[in-house]
C-alpha cells in the first residue's frame, strides 16, 4: 500500500526518531518553550531531581511547599490527519495525499502518538478511531477509503471542518492538512485554535496548475473542478497560495505528485520547509 520510497524514509526515521526528534523537537513536528513536554497536565509535589525551571512559583507561594508543573510525555501526542477528498483533489493528488497520510500515520505511530484521520470537503467524516499501531493503521485506511465515496466533493469546507476538529480534540493536537487548497481563505475566527495547536499545510499540486497559458488555452484547460464554472484555478492561484502561507507560516511543504514523493515530505523534518 506504501510507496516504496515512502517505506524507505520511514525505516530511516524509525531508527531516527529517538534520537533526532527528541534533540530537535519531534523534527519541526511540535511546538517550542512548553517544558519537558507539549501539553500541560498537572501541577505535583517537587521531588529530588526535578527541573528547578518547572517550579510554579505561584502554588509555591501559596501553599509554602514547592510544586513544579508537569506535562505529558513528547512520545504521547494526539495527531490529526485531514485529507481533502473535494472535486479537485481527484487523480494523482487523491492518490499522493492517502499516501502521505499513511506515511504519516506509520511514523507517528512508531513515536507512540494517537492519531485519528479525517476525511473533508462539503463534508466531514470521522470514524473516531484513535490509531496507535500499525495494524490499526492497515485496517483504518481500508475503511476510509470506502467511505470517501460518501463524501460530497462540491467544494471545500476548511472552517466547518477545522470547527469539528476542535469539538473531537479540544487539548493540544499536531493537525495535517492535506489538500490543494483551492479557494483557500484561511480559518477566520478560528485563529485561537491555530495558536494552540501546531498545524501543517501539505500543499499537493500538479506542476502544469501554475503554468501561465494562452488565454484560448486555459479556457479549455482550466475549467475550475471545485464549482464547474468559467473561473480558472489559474485566476485563484496568487490569493490561494498568499492565503495558505499566511496560515501556515514556514509550517508548509508543496507536493507534486509527479516527482519523488520521500524527498519532497522529508522537508518537513529537516527544519523550514518550502
Amino acid at each position: 500500500m506504501l510507496d516504496p520510497d515512502l517505506k524507505r524514509l520511514l525505516t530511516i526515521l524509525k531508527w531516527e526518531t529517538s534520537r533526532k526528534f527528541k534533540s530537535l523537537g519531534l523534527g519541526g513536528l511540535s511546538p517550542t518553550n512548553r517544558g519537558r513536554g507539549l501539553e500541560f497536565k498537572e501541577v505535583r509535589p517537587y521531588n529530588f531531581g526535578d527541573d528547578t525551571r518547572y517550579i510554579d512559583w505561584n502554588v509555591t507561594s501559596r501553599t509554602g511547599d514547592l510544586y513544579v508543573k508537569e506535562f505529558y510525555s513528547e512520545q504521547d501526542v494526539p495527531v490529526i490527519i485531514c485529507i481533502d477528498c473535494s472535486k479537485s483533489m481527484d487523480g494523482a493528488k487523491s492518490q499522493t495525499a492517502f499516501q502521505l497520510a499513511f506515511f504519516l500515520t506509520l511514523l507517528h505511530i512508531k513515536m507512540g502518538n494517537r492519531v485519528r484521520l479525517v476525511l473533508f470537503a462539503n463534508d466531514v467524516f470521522q470514524s473516531g478511531r484513535i490509531l496507535q499501531r500499525e495494524q490499526d493503521a492497515f485496517v483504518e485506511f481500508k475503511k476510509v477509503l470506502e467511505n470517501k465515496k460518501n463524501i460530497d466533493t462540491k467544494g471545500t469546507a476548511y472552517v466547518s471542518t477545522l470547527s469539528t476538529l476542535s469539538k473531537i480534540s479540544p487539548k493540544f493536537t499536531v493537525c495535517y492538512w492535506l489538500s490543494d487548497f483551492c479557494y483557500f481563505e484561511g480559518f477566520g475566527n478560528f485563529k485561537s485554535l491555530l495558536n494552540r495547536w501546531e498545524h501543517y499545510g501539505i500543499w499537493i499540486e500538479e506542476q502544469d496548475a501554475e503554468i501561465e497559458l494562452p488565454f484560448w488555452f486555459r479556457i479549455f484547460k482550466f475549467i475550475d473542478s471545485e464549482f464547474q464554472n468559467s473561473v480558472t484555478r489559474n485566476s485563484r492561484l496568487k490569493i490561494d497560495q498568499q492565503n495558505f502561507q499566511n496560515t501556515f507560516h514556514n509550517k508548509t511543504v508543496v507536493i507534486r505528485p509527479e516527482l519523488k514523493l520521500s524527498n519532497q515530505i522529508l522537508a518537513l523534518f529537516i527544519g523550514k520547509s518550502k
